[in-house]
Parts: structure tokens; C-alpha cells; sequence
């Protein structure tokens, strides 16, 4: 363990992560990363997580504010106060992948993928308000977006929605930092998880083509994405940012068209 690693652990009171979408390929890796080094974990998910040591687990709808609301009153009445909050939860509809012509694309998926990526952000964002202003020292809210929302992939509904996302970072940093709470997000490539590759397995070679695309020649793990979530929480003079972790699939390389 690195020193100033240590030397947090030791001067840090204790609190809690919050992490939302904590039973899927992102979550998951994240929950882990986060027990394995010391921190407590508040893990939300509509999948049951199984709970561990260190960690309070609720099966709740990221729709419903009362409930997500319900479940940190109940997390932080039987545990430490919540200190940093990451929003993982989300993706891309399997309607929308199928999905080739956007004049197909039904309202009802559009506004179904802004609820889940865009709307169940806000929702853990409001309702961790109140816990992280309840406690001193250095707080952060991460949300994930998605490269979707800076390339053209394709993909419009989940593309808005992700890029709303970096819309309330920009538009929070100073409010929240007023309070002393950072706020930034992580900008994900297409990372094969095993619902990614399930849900993308209609197209021949959709994973092979994303790891031509990158210039470190590689695609994306959980734990990647995990190890920059852990750095945005540690790095205490950051706020309004978006750090893209795609191995570089967002870069043009030398002869490409831009």
C-alpha cells in the first residue's frame, strides 16, 4: 500500500462510498476494489448484492426517490455517514443496439434510456445530498458518462443522456464546491462485460474493431475503470472534470480521417 494511502486510511474519519449499479461488471469491480483497500461500502443495485463485510446492500428501484432515499437513512443510521457517492448505474438499452435507423427509435425508448442513465443519476445525486453535507472534511460525486457522448458511435438516446450527465458536472462544480464537495465524471469506452458482449453479440466483430480503434492496442477492464473512480474520490483538488478512459478510442491516429 502507497503511503499517502496509508496515511488516509489513519487521519480519514469513517465513512462510507455510496455506490449505485454496484451488481453489475463496473459496480462490482469498484465494491471490490474499495473493501480490498479499507472503505466502508453502501452498494445500491435492483439486483440484491450480497452483502460482506464492510458493505450494506439494498435492492432498490433507482427510480424511486423514496425508497433510494429510505435506503441512506437506513445505511447511515447503522453505519458510518456517506463521504464520496459514485453513480455507476445505467447503460445502453438493447432496443437502442438493435436499433440502426434513429427514425425507428421509439419515444418510449428514448425517454426509458434518459430515466435510467440520466434521471437515476439525479435522483442518488439529490437524495446523497443531505449526507454528504452532514459531514466535514473532503467530499466527491462522481457520475459516469460514456465516450458515447463525445463520439459518434451512434447510439442518440443513450449518447444525450450520458452527455447530460456532463452537463450537471459543469453545471454543479461551483454550487457543490461552495459546500466543499467535488463533483466529476468518468467518461468509460465500450468495456466487454458480459452483459456488453451478450448485448452486442448481433454484430460480427463489434469488440475486435473497438481494440483496433484503440491506440494502446487493448480494450477496457472493470478494474480500469474501477482504478479511476478510486483516483477522482483520493484526489482532493479536483472538481468539474471528465476523465475519459478508453484506451485511447476517442484519439485519431496518424493517416485516419478526424
Amino acid at each position: 500500500m502507497l503511503a499517502s494511502a496509508v496515511m488516509r486510511d489513519a487521519l480519514a474519519p469513517v465513512s462510507a462510498v455510496l455506490v449505485t449499479g454496484a451488481a453489475g461488471g463496473l459496480g462490482s469491480a469498484l465494491t471490490d476494489a474499495l473493501l480490498a483497500r479499507g472503505d466502508q461500502v453502501v452498494a445500491l443495485d435492483r439486483t440484491a448484492v450480497e452483502a460482506r463485510e464492510g458493505m450494506r446492500s439494498y435492492a432498490v428501484d433507482l427510480l424511486d426517490e423514496a425508497a433510494v432515499v429510505a435506503a441512506l437513512a437506513d445505511a447511515t443510521a447503522a453505519g458510518p455517514g456517506i463521504r464520496h457517492v459514485v453513480a455507476i448505474a445505467g447503460g445502453a438499452l438493447p432496443d437502442e443496439k438493435a436499433c440502426v435507423d434513429p427514425a425507428e427509435l421509439t419515444l418510449e425508448v428514448f425517454r426509458r434510456s434518459l430515466d435510467q442513465n440520466l434521471i437515476t443519476a439525479w435522483i442518488t445525486l439529490r437524495a446523497a445530498l443531505p449526507h454528504l453535507r452532514a459531514v466535514d472534511g473532503d467530499r466527491s460525486i462522481t457520475l459516469t458518462s460514456s465516450t458515447d457522448a463525445l463520439a459518434a458511435y451512434g447510439l442518440p438516446a443513450y449518447a444525450a443522456a450520458k452527455a447530460g450527465l456532463l452537463g450537471l458536472v459543469r453545471s454543479l462544480a461551483a454550487t457543490l464546491g461552495a459546500d466543499g464537495i467535488r463533483i466529476n465524471a468518468v467518461a468509460p469506452g465500450d468495456v466487454p462485460t458480459e452483459r456488453n458482449v451478450r448485448e452486442w453479440a448481433h454484430v460480427p466483430g463489434w469488440y475486435d474493431r473497438l481494440r483496433e480503434a484503440s491506440v494502446l492496442d487493448r480494450l477496457g477492464t472493470p478494474p480500469d475503470i474501477a482504478a479511476t473512480y478510486l483516483a477522482l474520490i483520493d484526489l482532493q483538488h479536483v472538481t468539474g472534470q471528465t476523465i475519459i478512459v478508453d484506451g485511447g478510442q476517442t484519439i485519431a491516429r496518424p493517416g485516419e480521417p478526424r
